[in-house]
């Protein structure tokens, strides 16, 4: 669930990688911004604004959401 449409401007599909952070695109402009102002922290990703190029992946939904 997102409340933003997708677009990366609300956190509400903040992810908490457990393992497989390798198999997953590099941060995006919108996840960097986020993670400057202390939204992100350097194990979570905006699961809008990622994709998964191989392997796998462990996460848990962050509590806040």
């Amino acid at each position: 669930m997102h409340a933003c449409g997708k677009k990366g401007r609300c956190t509400t599909c903040k992810m908490i990688v457990l393992a497989g952070m390798e198999n997953l695109s590099t941060v995006n402009e919108r996840e960097e911004f986020y993670r400057k102002v202390g939204g992100l922290k350097p194990n979570e990703r905006l699961s809008c604004q990622t994709i998964m190029i191989g392997g796998e992946l462990t996460i848990r939904v962050a509590e806040e959401n």
